[in-house]
């Protein structure tokens, strides 16, 4: 990925960039931790990180980057159309799916806290669990996270 722009910084180091990837053209946010720390990198959608919660400054950084670019407020919903991923969880969430993502020092999984309906069972062995595993991590990206709960 080219043409990183860097939006933002924390007191302690951490540095957040824009780009894009240039197969898909999706537009993805970087996230850099200080050296100090490891200097972990996590690349997000920028519609996932902008929908995270609870919001932090670096998200209404990204916001007013966006709103520079256009010259008004951006819909986060239209940085990109819908993805297959996105489409994928809220199906699974409609059909009553009960699981969680699970992110931890970058390691992405769900957690079923609940038993959950035969109907979302049955969507997510169909449709979500033969995915490669970068492709599942796209779409429990997208699921309510555990630390929601």
């Amino acid at each position: 990925m080219n043409d990183e722009k860097e939006f933002a910084v924390s007191s302690n180091g951490d540095q957040w960039l824009l780009t894009k990837d240039p197969a898909t053209e999706q537009v993805i946010v970087v996230h850099r931790g200080n050296p100090s720390s490891g200097g972990h990198e996590t690349r997000l959608p920028a519609e996932v990180f902008l929908n995270q919660r609870p919001r932090g400054p670096e998200q209404e950084a990204l916001l007013a980057v966006l709103s520079e670019k256009d010259g008004q407020a951006p819909n986060p919903e239209c940085l990109t159309s819908k993805t297959h991923s996105l489409n994928l969880a809220e199906e699974y969430m409609r059909l009553g799916g009960r699981r969680r993502a699970n992110v931890d020092d970058n390691i992405i999984s769900t957690r079923r806290w609940e038993d959950e309906p035969a109907e979302a069972e049955a969507f997510w062995a169909e449709n979500i669990a033969p995915l490669d595993a970068g492709q599942r991590q796209q779409v429990v990206l997208h699921l309510p996270s555990t630390s929601d709960t």
